[in-house]
């Protein structure tokens, strides 16, 4: 199988993982990865992934996205539908 089609399949599973999660347990997602130093192919799609899911939730995710990607500076809690540093 072509590489690239596994990529592919990768990020429709973090995509439906990810759906399927709570707010909560997405934030927890997020936390995860903050400071995270090590970097891979399949953690970039995961977290394209996770980025893209915290777009499409209905809170403020602002505090941790920006056009590239995302802060993975400080840890966050969803607070009144808002992502805040924790």
């Amino acid at each position: 199988m072509d590489y690239e089609v596994l990529l592919q399949e990768q990020a429709l599973l973090f995509q439906h993982e990810f759906s399927r999660l709570a707010d909560d347990e997405l934030v927890h997602r997020f936390n995860k990865q903050v400071r995270c130093l090590g970097g891979n192919t399949i953690r970039k799609i995961y977290l394209e992934a996770l980025r893209e899911e915290l777009r499409r939730r209905n809170f403020d995710s602002s505090i941790v996205l920006n056009k590239c990607g995302l802060r993975l500076h400080h840890k966050v809690k969803l607070q009144n539908q808002r992502l805040v540093y924790a």
